[in-house]
């Protein structure tokens, strides 16, 4: 790629990301393209554990609610008393399903659902750790040994992260070698054997391995 080559893909490309990229490339339009290209293949990689994550993390906190008040519906239990903020995630995943014509079973709830709905329920939420945590959702992770709230942060972590990717924010510059060995160690945490298997065919190590240089 030569620099005529990078003025013409400034103009096609987003005129919001890549000033960013250009900065942090000293003004070398070439090598910002560059390192531009890679943040995209490298958010495409994370794609893969992430998903891994969230689909474990919603079936195991799913069935764990799910036995906690008895019922596949257990959002509607009294007694589950959800913080507003999940109860307005649940009403939009109960119009979304109208909108697109389905039917809002239990189970097209729970798989309309993002991901930041189950991060929420080991939050402090409305006396979460007494009601939900004690009760029931600490069994949902017996790889994990700690408070529930240090698991919280742990996996806030990774939803923020899933959001920049989500979002086509830059992560280039952010230690991902720490970020992929996290998302494995909450991936162990619920289930080793998942864990153990993530790791192993994951691309986000290779790829990281191939970042480009600034020059």
């Amino acid at each position: 790629m030569d620099q005529q080559e990078a003025r013409h893909l400034y103009g096609v490309l987003s005129q919001a990301r890549l000033p960013e990229y250009e900065a942090f490339c000293a003004g070398d339009r070439v090598a910002a393209l560059r390192l531009f290209c890679w943040n995209t293949q490298v958010a495409a990689a994370f794609y893969g554990p992430l998903q891994h994550l969230e689909l474990a993390l919603r079936s195991v906190l799913d069935q764990r609610m799910s036995r906690l008040f008895d019922r596949e519906d257990w959002w509607d239990h009294p007694q589950a008393d959800l913080h507003y903020g999940a109860q307005a995630k649940i009403r939009e995943a109960v119009h979304q399903l109208g909108r697109q014509g389905l039917r809002s079973t239990p189970r097209e709830v729970v798989a309309e659902l993002p991901f930041g709905f189950w991060v929420s329920l080991v939050g402090r939420g409305n006396n979460y750790d007494q009601r939900l945590w004690r009760a029931s959702l600490y069994r949902a992770f017996p790889g994990y040994r700690g408070g529930r709230h240090a698991l919280h942060r742990r996996l806030d972590f990774l939803r923020v992260l899933r959001n920049k990717i989500a979002h086509h924010a830059p992560i280039h510059h952010r230690h991902l070698e720490a970020d992929h060995e996290a998302i494995i160690m909450m991936l162990g945490c619920i289930d080793e054997p998942l864990a153990r298997l993530v790791a192993r065919y994951s691309p986000v190590p290779a790829v990281v391995a191939v970042r480009p240089g600034l020059g």
